[in-house]
């Protein structure tokens, strides 16, 4: 075995793990939901949107043949059920997130049973195609607040520990594609990592916390 393939393991291995390890980010966000007993103050489709992406991430890496793809989101829908549980479990909607859920479930079931369906030659490119327009769409949806998030002075999209996750993953991800040469793996982590990197930037000019120090401040 020489040094590029030991190189292309240990890019795939460090992904695989970071990926996994990475899924307990998303803890920070459910300790602040148990300690405040409410969910509300947390986006929805944050984890929805997670728990989709998983879905359909996880089926991308059967089609493409891809292990530790494969791996990393088979663990994603697990850890992101969890999290999803405890969102409905102190959440103040429980019939909204019980709606939001079917309706994500039922798109994803169209979806995969179109991978199923479709041609063996043209849904490995055709697939994956879509998955990258979700995916994206879903990473970058909050971006088309920020006309309010600059009038408001509030970030109001996904919280930093989930921004800080996706840009790590993203790298990692991306150097993972580089070494298998594929164009739409590339074009997905490339894309999510500019998005990503535009939120954080949001969320460290309009900190959501800044608004609720001040507003503690004043009461006190």
């Amino acid at each position: 075995m020489d040094m590029y393939e030991v190189y292309v393991k240990a890019v795939s291995f460090s992904a695989g793990c970071a990926s996994t390890a990475m899924m307990l980010t998303p803890l920070l966000v459910c300790k602040d939901i148990v300690k405040k007993k409410t969910s509300d103050h947390v986006n929805l489709s944050t984890f929805v949107g997670a728990l989709f992406r998983s879905s359909l991430f996880c089926r991308q890496g059967f089609i493409l043949n891809l292990q530790t793809m494969m791996f990393v989101h088979g663990m994603g829908l697990l850890v992101n059920t969890f999290y999803l549980a405890l969102y409905w479990y102190y959440s103040n909607k429980k019939m909204n997130v019980i709606t939001t859920l079917f309706k994500t479930t039922l798109i994803s079931s169209v979806l995969l049973t179109y991978s199923f369906i479709e041609s063996t030659n043209l849904v490995v490119t055709r697939f994956p195609i879509i998955v990258s327009i979700i995916h994206l769409s879903l990473m970058g949806w909050p971006l088309l607040s920020v006309r309010e998030t600059i009038k408001t002075k509030k970030w109001s999209g996904h919280p930093k520990p989930i921004l800080i996750n996706s840009i790590v993953l993203c790298i990692l991800w991306l150097l993972y594609s580089i070494n298998i040469r594929n164009i739409i793996i590339f074009t997905q982590c490339l894309v999510a990592l500019l998005l990503s990197s535009a939120q954080l930037g949001l969320w460290a000019i309009y900190p959501a916390e800044k608004i609720q120090r001040n507003k503690m401040e004043k009461h006190e």
